[in-house]
């Protein structure tokens, strides 16, 4: 069974560029001196040993990065924004979602990080535009988008908790009670055919809990599935056997149980163990506890007196299971290959460009350039030629020429329509 969630992640965009000049006395001529805006942050995914469910990505569901600081004159550069980390269980294998498919973005094997969402990069303050020939830089670069994604993550449970019991002892109603698993509940035995599990939250932690469904005699020579029962028992960390308070002999059912336990071998008998006595809600089996004390306390494993169906005790057993969890060492994820980081995308050459007719418009794809349009003042001839050089620079220009534009024409740059003189 897979712990499943599914995320929205959005990595904070980069900051502006800053459009400034020196002015100070005393110093003619003082250049521009616009810094760079800051990056923004990424979302990262980091590989937690302590944690062993996804439960807290269901409360949480939307995770954002700040954007980057703008920069400033004199040179200031923005601050890059902090890294917001999204920390899951060892084990968890990271999807990305995108137009009806999946694809692996990573498998966290360990403890290491991993950038699933790249912030944007920071925006060029136009002192890094100034040239010999160009002194009077009036553009800067806007902060580049972050990146956002749905994520799906998926974590192979392996249960702390294996509920056993003979047939029809309450496992089920003690699982729906202690989680949010809706297994097949009815008065009568052998509704469970297959094991199911549940992540229990309890005293601000968690865990898993499986319901192993009911055991018979003969279990271990596999009668009743019930070989097969005992192999989802035996990746269990503790075992918690559900005693029926109505049983006639409580003592035999137990006996049983124990008895196709050690049969079955391969340490399952050596977990640590507890026992419940179900349904005190019942006026017959609440008079017995006395006797169920006497004759069970003897057996050397923790004892709880409870009530699946109404939760009283339930508190009591599901907080000593924590606890006896807690002195455990934790188990390993099961071996995989060495973790699989995706490298994240890096900003587009400034040289790359393209150009296109649509609809009676010559649109140019420049990236490098396209930028710098969010940041300029159109209504001043100096950034329109400083743009038109840095197109000339980047060959869009000798592209629309070879492809017959003429004076009149518009030309679609990063949104804006300019027209072509």
């Amino acid at each position: 069974m897979f712990d499943i969630a599914k995320i929205y992640v959005k990595a904070g965009d980069g900051g502006n560029g800053c459009i400034s000049f020196r002015r100070e006395k005393y110093v003619p001529r003082g250049g521009p001196d616009g810094g760079d805006g800051g990056h923004g942050g990424n979302i990262v995914v980091r590989g937690d040993a302590s944690l062993n469910t996804l439960l807290h990505l269901h409360y949480h569901t939307t995770w954002r990065a700040k954007r980057g600081s703008h920069g400033r004159g004199a040179r200031k550069r923005g601050a890059n924004a902090e890294d917001v980390v999204v920390s899951v269980p060892l084990g968890t294998m990271v999807w990305r979602l995108a137009g009806g498919e999946k694809s692996l973005v990573v498998d966290i094997v360990d403890g290491g990080a991993v950038v699933v969402a790249r912030g944007g990069d920071g925006g060029l303050g136009n002192c890094r535009f100034a040239t010999a020939a160009q002194q009077e830089p009036v553009l800067a670069e806007k902060g580049g988008q972050g990146e956002k994604a749905v994520l799906l993550m998926e974590l192979k449970l392996l249960a702390d908790v294996g509920v056993v019991g003979v047939p029809n002892s309450g496992k089920s109603t003690l699982l729906a009670t202690s989680s949010a698993a809706r297994p097949k509940i009815a008065p009568y035995p052998f509704t469970t055919k297959d094991p199911v599990l549940g992540v229990v939250d309890t005293r601000g932690e968690t865990f898993v809990m499986m319901e192993v469904p009911g055991l018979i005699e003969g279990a271990h020579t596999g009668k009743g599935l019930g070989l097969e029962f005992l192999r989802h028992a035996e990746r269990s960390r503790l075992l918690l056997h559900i005693v029926d308070g109505m049983s006639p002999d409580p003592m035999a059912e137990l006996d049983l149980v124990d008895q196709e336990v050690v049969s079955f071998g391969h340490g399952l008998a050596e977990k640590p163990q507890m026992i419940v006595v179900n349904k005190v809600d019942i006026p017959e089996v609440r008079a017995r506890i006395p006797e169920y004390r006497r004759a069970l306390e003897g057996t050397g494993r923790p004892l709880f007196f409870a009530s699946a169906a109404t939760g009283e005790g339930v508190d009591a057993v599901l907080g000593k299971a924590l606890e006896m969890l807690q002195t455990m060492p934790t188990p390993l994820p099961e071996p995989r290959a060495p973790m699989k980081v995706a490298e994240p995308p890096r900003r587009r050459s400034e040289e790359a460009f393209s150009v296109t007719w649509q609809d009676g418009v010559y649109v140019v794809e420049a990236p490098g350039v396209e930028r710098l349009v969010p940041m300029a003042n159109m209504r001043d001839d100096r950034a329109i030629l400083q743009i038109w050089r840095l197109l000339q620079r980047v060959g869009a220009v000798a592209e629309l020429e070879a492809q017959g534009v003429e004076a009149g024409d518009t030309v679609r740059l990063g949104g804006v329509d300019l027209e072509w003189y």
